[in-house]
């Protein structure tokens, strides 16, 4: 590119950050505090009823054995032997749940999932053996105590950019992207704007790159917010705890059978790493939705209709995976199912929904055409643009 179309295509760029924080500022701001202040004040909340609600039962269990060690100091022969049962049930109970709502012990859970699987057919040892993977490798770690049901700032993060909320930070790559065209030419700016830049695709990429560097900040900034708030409320967590990921699904034996993990090797990756991967993974998503939502700006100089177009498609994802069993290859195309990339790669999708095509390589490349179509066609619809 030469001097002087960097030149343009810088200023057109820094001219569209400030329209866009101008225009979309405050409502940035209200929709971080909306989803860092009050998505981690949610789960700490929920996990402080949990823990509540797990230790009034454990009490309430440990009263039970009182009361039946008392029957039993009173009953004779079968009576007694049955309530000596009940209360042994009733104490594995509460050592199960005790075990829920504290840490682990990594070697003892190793030697008893070892057990376990080896008592299970092969089609039904995947996910004894996904958890086995994960236990090793903590072990591997050096990490003697895990506790699974405990939330922390990193695995916040994680699980931000790795489940439906990914629904959130596309509704707002949207709201940000829309109207990036069709507001110049609904206000009549356009024919202004190629005054000083009379090239047209400079312009469409400055809009572009704009609308993706201030959704990637909000990202950033949202992770960030995780993390802070999270570890401030649920403590910092340990960044090494593995991740098992890459899973691999096939069809149960029969219908209605759930699917089978044959693989016997699991890959990990920390905890750290995964928040990462999955924050890039979520970038490259919403950067297929901006362009996606940029280019139906341009195809129909409407914001209200492309707002609401984009808007649908997002939310086509969650329809899509509602029918996703009878749908098959329709709903793996939808480029919305694909937000959450990471759970593409850990294989929750596909298990979830019974599809094994619900994996890393396909999501990708399903964002990646979606992406490259969207932006041929805002390139060519940039040269056509007229007033």
């Amino acid at each position: 590119m030469p001097k002087s179309s960097r030149t343009i295509f810088a200023a057109l760029y820094h001219n569209e950050l400030e329209k866009l924080w101008a225009h979309r500022g405050k409502s940035l701001i209200i929709a971080f505090l909306i989803i860092v202040v009050g998505g981690v004040l949610l789960v700490w909340h929920s996990n402080q009823q949990q823990q509540a609600s797990m230790k009034s039962t454990i009490v309430s269990e440990q009263q039970q054995i009182v009361q039946l060690r008392r029957q039993e100091a009173r009953a004779s022969g079968q009576q007694k032997q049955q309530i000596a049962a009940q209360i042994q049930n009733t104490k594995s109970l509460v050592r199960q749940m005790q075990a829920q709502n504290g840490a682990i012990n990594v070697k003892q859970q190793i030697k008893q999932l070892k057990v376990s699987v080896s008592h299970l057919p092969r089609l039904q040892r995947g996910q004894g053996l996904e958890m086995l993977a994960q236990y090793r490798a903590m072990r591997a770690h050096g990490i003697v105590w895990y506790n699974p049901g405990v939330n922390n700032g990193l695995k916040l993060v994680g699980d931000l950019f790795a489940s439906a909320a990914m629904l959130i930070f596309a509704l707002v790559a949207v709201g940000v992207s829309s109207d990036r065209v069709s507001s110049e030419l609904e206000s009549g700016t356009w024919g202004m704007l190629l005054l000083h830049a009379p090239r047209r695709i400079p312009v469409y990429l400055a809009k572009l790159f704009a609308s993706i560097t201030v959704t990637w900040s909000f990202m950033v900034a949202a992770a960030l917010g995780y993390l802070g708030l999270g570890s401030a409320l649920m403590g910092v967590g340990n960044a090494s705890i593995p991740i098992v990921v890459g899973v691999h699904l096939k069809q149960g034996p029969g219908n209605g059978m759930p699917p089978i993990i044959p693989v016997q090797v699991f890959h990990t990756i920390s905890q750290g790493s995964y928040d990462l991967v999955a924050l890039g993974f979520a970038m490259v998503s919403m950067a297929a939705m901006i362009a996606i939502s940029i280019a139906l700006s341009m195809l129909t100089r409407s914001t209200v209709f492309s707002l609401i177009v984009s808007a649908v498609l997002v939310i086509s994802g969650q329809l899509s995976m509602v029918v996703a069993r009878t749908a098959g290859w329709l709903a793996v195309s939808d480029p919305a199912v694909h937000l959450p990339l990471m759970a593409d790669w850990t294989g929750n999708l596909g298990l979830q929904f019974d599809l094994p095509a619900l994996n890393l390589p396909t999501g990708l490349t399903v964002v990646t055409v979606w992406a490259v179509a969207a932006v041929l066609v805002g390139l060519w619809s940039a040269r056509r643009l007229d007033v």
